[in-house]
């Protein structure tokens, strides 16, 4: 890099702390230059620790060397999250807010906010002399919205748990460039935090599971118990407010989140009708707040980040309030990719540089790479190069290019075939969702699907799987879908389906009529092509994609990780670059389907 090279950032989010009470996750780091991201990873999908949130020293190593900057290289070092004194007495400044407003004291909290500089440690990277800059939470979750959004100008909204230990969530106006925040949300009044303890109650993992609340909310009826969620959280003159919520932080209830109002609820009324009252209320916190947001900045397009973004059924009620122009359908939701805490790394480093370059795709980390000769005899498997069928010997000289013509049409055979496929191939996906790179695709004609592909990956989901399509089958199934929708490329968001999802692909609808969608467009030639290939064979360009690892495991990063997980059976078949690896018995039907 020569002097007159622009110098890039270095995004990081995470503590050296590893005490146990100490509640962090998603830790990561980010390279980001002239408004780009150049790579991001997350320490989970090296050390292979679900939502770990420790420092992030692997996930620093592989930045680096995946945008090829060496630590001398780096301008600054932009860390989410505010340093030890600006945090306490932030922390302090909510505290006093809470009691003057509701007469409640948390001594646990208070304690907390002096011990914040203990607790929560960092240290610089190795070698590195670059200067560091702290980015509170919520304007990092911001700088990830903005500054990778389609829009100039445009309203932004975070909301998540709790964010530097005080607030959990903040409106902006963000144009040419620049973000100004207009309100922020105290963290005492969180409907993050609300969920989060629903979920917890019913014996879930917090800022893991809250999925499986949303899935079981369509079984239930909301309005049972709609008005007693909207006792304890309130959204009106455009702040926040409860009396329940600071008890979640008290003493002894703060490690168990569970009181006795949710065991009486739980007496009197199923999980179901719980989750159905939470998820509307949730619902109609957000849509209200984002309306709120528009007419306050005068903008017709919204951002959003933070963790409560990562319900796709409030992403879907938001999308839907927002005016549309038929005349000029053009984009007007986006949520970052990696809306929760995983996506503070880039957003620190984006935040730091103020440069808005618009997020062409999410395949931001390692390559897969191959498996080896010797894994493949040790398991007798056999190996296919779908564009030299006589081939099928050396792993090792299948090359890492973007795949052979004949792959496509070979993975679309075996799904065709009623096989699941693994696919690991190309750099990996940066956030939470599968998007094609690190895959596991199905056939979604059989809804009976989502009970035997859950045995197999040990899950206990209460959502259908969820769809990749081209966009001509976008067109047929999702309503209100239009090709300038950009959050339905990376899975953000769902839409009500057609009568003809229901009937081609019964296993990717819910039992409310949505499905979460990944479309594809002629970026994404490898996906595609897939799909194409698929509906020659079967006259369906959709099937399911769901995330390529087992329950509890974070998604596969490497082809090694793709083949532990293929021995514990997640999946029939293997596709990595330009390479099928199957048993010989599986082998031979794909050969034969594809012929």
């Amino acid at each position: 890099m020569t002097d007159s090279s622009p110098r890039p950032v270095l995004g990081i989010w995470g503590y050296s702390s590893d005490k146990p009470d100490v509640a962090h996750h998603d830790s990561g780091a980010a390279i980001v230059c002239e408004g780009r991201i150049l790579a991001a990873v997350n320490e989970e999908r090296i050390t292979r620790m679900k939502n770990e949130g420790r420092w992030p020293s692997a996930a620093i190593e592989t930045v680096l060397r995946l945008a090829n900057v060496r630590p001398e290289d780096i301008r600054t070092v932009a860390m989410a999250g505010l340093p030890p004194l600006p945090r306490a007495r932030l922390m302090a400044s909510e505290l006093v807010k809470l009691a003057r407003s509701t007469g409640i004291i948390l001594p646990n909290r208070w304690l907390y906010s002096a011990l914040t500089a203990k607790k929560l440690k960092r240290y610089g990277p190795p070698d590195m002399t670059a200067a560091v800059h702290f980015v509170a939470h919520h304007d990092a979750h911001a700088a990830s919205a903005y500054y990778t959004s389609p829009f100039e100008s445009c309203a932004v909204v975070t909301l998540d748990g709790i964010g530097d230990s005080a607030h959990c969530g903040a409106v902006y106006a963000a144009s040419a460039g620049k973000l100004r925040r207009i309100r922020s949300f105290t963290g005492y009044a969180s409907p993050g935090i609300l969920y989060s303890y629903v979920t917890k109650a019913f014996g879930f993992k917090p800022a893991r599971h809250e999925g499986k609340i949303t899935g079981l909310a369509a079984h239930g009826n909301s309005d049972v118990l709609i008005q007693e969620f909207r006792k304890r959280l309130r959204y009106e003159d455009r702040e926040l407010r409860s009396t329940f919520i600071p008890h979640l932080f008290a003493e002894k209830v703060d490690a168990e989140w569970k009181t006795s109002w949710i065991d009486e609820l739980c007496r009197k009324h199923s999980r179901e009708d719980i989750c159905a009252a939470l998820q509307r209320h949730t619902e109609e916190i957000c849509a209200a707040i984002v309306r709120d947001a528009l007419d306050d900045t005068g903008m017709s397009c919204v951002a959003l980040a933070g963790g409560v973004f990562a319900n796709v059924r409030v992403n879907q009620k938001i999308h839907e309030l927002i005016p549309r122009d038929d005349s000029n359908p053009r984009c007007r939701l986006w949520i970052h990719p990696h809306m929760g805490d995983g996506g503070l790394s880039a957003g620190s480093a984006l935040f730091h540089e103020g440069v808005r370059s618009a997020m062409p795709h999410a395949y931001l980390g390692d390559d897969a790479g191959m498996i080896t000769d010797a894994m493949v005899s040790a398991n007798s498997l056999d190996v296919w190069r779908p564009d030299n069928p006589q081939d099928a010997g050396n792993v090792a000289s299948a090359g890492e290019g973007a795949g052979a013509t004949g792959m496509p049409r070979a993975v679309a055979a075996a799904l065709a075939e009623g096989l699941i496929v693994g696919r690991a191939a190309g750099p990996m996906e940066y956030g939470p969702r599968a998007l094609g790179n690190r895959t596991i695709f199905v056939s979604a004609d059989d809804a009976s699907v989502n009970d035997s592909l859950n045995v197999r990956l040990k899950r206990t989901e209460f959502m259908p799987f969820a769809p990749i399509m081209t966009e001509s089958a976008a067109a047929r199934y999702l309503i209100g879908w239009n090709r300038n929708d950009r959050a339905a490329e990376f899975m953000t968001v769902t839409y009500d389906v057609t009568d003809d999802c229901r009937r081609d692909a019964p296993a990717i609808v819910h039992v409310d009529g949505t499905a979460r969608p990944q479309v594809v467009g002629d970026d994404k030639p490898f996906l595609r092509d897939l799909l194409v290939e698929y509906g020659k064979l079967t006259g369906k360009e959709i099937v399911i994609n769901t995330s390529f690892n087992i329950h509890e495991e974070p998604i596969v990063r490497t082809a090694d990780d793709a083949l532990k997980s293929y021995l514990q059976g997640a999946v029939d078949v293997l596709a990595f670059q330009d390479v099928l690896v199957a048993t010989p018995e599986i082998m031979y039907r794909i050969r034969r389907r594809a012929s």
